[in-house]
């Protein structure tokens, strides 16, 4: 199977850790360097003079909220069942949430089989990957899946549908789509002749159509965030939205303790779980795999990456990304785990952010809350890491 489509043109011997002599972006760099360098981060914790630690926290929030722009009137969370599919141990349910008054938000509901108790909870936060055909999907067992989803699977999970993993481990797991991903997709009532051409002597059922699909949708990414910037908003505002509204659907289950909820994802899963982990205070465990860096290193890159990212660019004039994981501390116990082959980042934007969210837990007297590791493989979330996820999730979830 072909890597995701961000890393499509990556030389594969290039390891994280070697940073190579000119940037990608090659004479803009320094000019683009500049700017952050002189600014610095402003609302970073080691910045927030004198203030107290809820009010730093406090107005780290208000500030990516108001970058995300992205705030729609409340409206009641009209939680439907779709569907049903019995497992061993717990149940499938196919479910769909009001994310606003406009839209719905179709997603995964595991329930497991154990009446009368009030359980753990998980957003389960499927990736990027360049791969949009497919969104929740990744991450759930389905009968007659597309053969796309199961290799993608093999590839970047280690062939483990790990919702339905938590599911059997005694988790309630919700797995929504988010915006552009899965139900979510960009589709059309008449497609467009190039993609229509792209796609006209393919089967539906083969890998080739869901690439050109995936290849089709990755090159609107950019017009994708011009057009919701010409609107006031972000795309990631909309993802995060949704990802609190499924928040809300948890809390509101009755087989659900609300104070036992936490998240995890790979890579733009990752990068979901650091804002809904630094942004909602109902998440009091968390793992990001595969997406925590310092912003300012990915510069150093010498190939594209990351162009087609979900992102509220505003958000970085005041912090970087491991800032907004931060603002998850000390409350939210986190663990980061990075992938030493991942050729996303560089081994020193990966060190610098860990070791930034470390030193925030630990100011904070809570260390014990804060854990980070490397693992000797490429951009992968695979059974060991999956393990070791599980056991912190079971460690800070369980009842105490």
């Amino acid at each position: 199977m072909r890597p995701f489509h961000l890393l499509l043109v990556l030389p594969l011997t290039l390891p994280a850790q070697q940073v190579p002599e000119e940037s990608f972006l090659g004479s803009l760099a320094p000019v683009i360097r500049s700017i952050q360098e002189e600014r610095g981060f402003p609302m970073a914790y080691e910045n927030r003079k004198g203030i107290s630690v809820d009010e730093w926290r406090r107005r780290g929030r208000a500030e990516v909220q108001r970058c995300l722009s992205f705030s729609p009137k409340p409206v009641p969370l009209d939680v439907r069942v779709h569907s049903v599919v019995e497992r061993d141990g717990y149940e499938v349910r196919k479910i769909s949430f009001a994310g606003s008054g406009h839209y719905r938000v179709p997603a995964y509901l595991l329930v497991p089989k154990k009446s009368g108790q009030k359980l753990p909870a998980v957003v389960a936060l499927h990736d990027h990957g360049g791969w949009f055909f497919h969104g929740k999907e990744k991450l759930v067992k389905l009968e007659d899946e597309h053969a796309s989803l199961t290799a993608f699977r093999e590839q970047y999970y280690g062939g483990r549908t790990y919702a339905d993993e938590l599911a059997r481990r005694g988790f309630v797991v919700v797995v929504p789509d988010a915006f552009y991903w899965g139900e979510r997709r960009l589709t059309y009532n008449q497609p467009p002749r190039e993609l229509a051409s792209r796609l006209a002597r393919l089967d539906p059922a083969s890998v080739e159509y869901v690439r050109a699909y995936n290849s089709w949708a990755r090159e609107r990414t950019t017009e994708l965030n011009t057009w919701l910037s010409f609107s006031g908003t972000s795309w990631m505002g909309i993802v995060n939205h949704d990802d609190r509204r499924s928040v809300d659907v948890l809390a509101s289950l009755p087989e659900v303790d609300p104070k036992r909820i936490g998240c995890l994802g790979l890579s733009g899963g990752g990068y979901r779980s650091t804002y809904l982990a630094g942004m909602e205070p109902r998440i009091r465990a968390a793992v990001i795999t595969g997406w925590m860096t310092s912003l300012p290193t990915t510069l150093d890159i010498s190939y594209s990456v990351h162009s087609a990212l979900f992102d509220a660019f505003g958000v970085h004039q005041n912090l970087d990304h491991s800032d907004i994981g931060s603002l998850a501390a000390p409350d939210c116990a986190l663990f980061v785990q990075n992938c030493a082959r991942d050729r996303l980042f560089t081994r020193a934007g990966m060190e610098s952010a860990a070791e930034k969210i470390r030193a925030v837990y630990a100011d904070l007297k809570r260390p014990e809350r804060y854990r980070s590791k490397f693992y000797d493989v490429p951009h992968q979330f695979n059974v060991a890491m999956q393990e070791e996820a599980f056991a912190w999730l079971e460690q800070w979830l369980a009842k105490h």
